[in-house]
């Protein structure tokens, strides 16, 4: 399965006006935003915009590691 084109990466972040979903800090605090896949692609998880979330480096981190 592909992942997201940089274009529709950037056209998220905007968006979400730069804000991490999980958190709600602002990429000048956390570093440029990444999608994370709320149903994983394993599980038949797609990167349709409803499932995807965006997140900071840590929070994305987070995610993988069962914390959230």
């Amino acid at each position: 399965m592909m992942g997201l084109c940089q274009r529709k990466i950037d056209l998220l972040r905007e968006f979400v006006d730069f804000t991490c979903e999980q958190c709600h800090k602002t990429e000048d605090i956390v570093g440029i935003l990444r999608p994370h896949r709320i149903k994983r692609g394993c599980q038949g998880g797609t990167y349709e915009h409803r499932n995807i979330k965006m997140c900071c480096e840590s929070c994305h981190k987070k995610f993988h590691e069962y914390e959230f």
